[in-house]
């Protein structure tokens, strides 16, 4: 037994001398081939499952074109409903210029997303949301992916968190209706904007509820839509559209802990935003007046 041991013994500690002088050797700069074929080691050994083949399983069926017709149908609606709206929200742009890096002789400029509006009448006036606004008098709106015309903003409401901004060429769309319905509650809706930047996004949703109040940092809103559909940051100044493709609502804000929507959207109904809209106009283009 002892001429046993004595051979193993040695054998493991020469083992781990081996290892140990490999791990001393292997600095943050050393590289390891591992050859030029991959090994890949099953968890499981085919030769150990079930030889018996499977019985034969048909795919779950397709519904036929009578029982979808009815989702169909509404699935074209949305669509319709969506690209009618589409072309008349915009987002509303700022230039940013990149610092200078190595290599580059000055800083590129790139057009960053404040948030998002919409044509409000057919004069050229874009409503959207005071803070959406608030850095700067001059903006870039997007019409599309590469229709971009200036805008100047005419008027701020803080208060009710209300902006108008002028097109200083004719827009190539008309405006959007104003609702005349009043919001209630489980009232189906679409919105459009651009979350993130993310041009002419739209979600489905319902309004969850109406007369809410809202507090910011700069003032209290009252009277607001809480909605179910999904608004992220750059949604602000988005449009939420009614089933008969009129604006029933201003998407404002969200409700969350992390940044990120958990369910709970914010909008001013169009009552309001007629109210404080033309109110802006109006006392934009008194000042006008000579």
């Amino acid at each position: 037994m002892k001429h046993f041991v004595r051979p193993l013994l040695l054998f493991f500690l020469l083992l781990t001398a081996c290892s140990t002088r490999f791990e001393a050797n292997l600095g943050p700069n050393s590289t390891i081939s591992w050859g030029l074929t991959p090994t890949v080691e099953p968890t499981v050994y085919r030769h150990n499952l079930p030889v018996t083949p499977f019985p034969t399983r048909a795919a779950i069926a397709t519904r036929t074109d009578e029982q979808q017709r009815s989702i169909a149908a509404l699935e074209a609606e949305t669509m319709d409903l969506y690209n009618q709206s589409v072309p008349a929200v915009v987002s509303i742009e700022l230039p940013f210029v990149h610092p200078t890096v190595d290599g580059m002789p000055q800083g590129k400029s790139v057009m960053l997303s404040q948030g998002s509006g919409f044509i409000y009448d057919d004069q050229g006036h874009i409503v959207t949301n005071a803070h959406v606004v608030a850095g700067a008098d001059i903006y870039s709106v997007r019409m599309s992916q590469s229709n971009v015309i200036s805008a100047t903003v005419i008027g701020r409401d803080i208060e009710h968190d209300i902006a108008v901004l002028a097109l200083d060429t004719p827009a190539p769309v008309g405006p959007l209706p104003m609702s005349t319905r009043t919001p209630a509650t489980g009232m189906w809706i679409m919105t459009i904007g651009s979350p993130y930047g993310l041009y002419e996004s739209m979600t489905l949703g319902t309004i969850s509820a109406t007369n809410r109040e809202l507090s910011t940092d700069s003032t209290t809103l009252e009277g607001m839509i809480q909605v179910d559909a999904v608004l992220n940051p750059g949604s602000s100044g988005g449009v939420l559209i009614d089933r008969t493709g009129a604006v029933i609502g201003l998407t404002t804000a969200i409700q969350s802990s992390t940044g990120g929507f958990e369910g709970i959207g914010y909008a001013i109904p169009a009552s309001a935003i007629m109210t404080w809209a033309d109110q802006l106009i109006a006392t934009a283009m008194h000042d006008k007046t000579p």
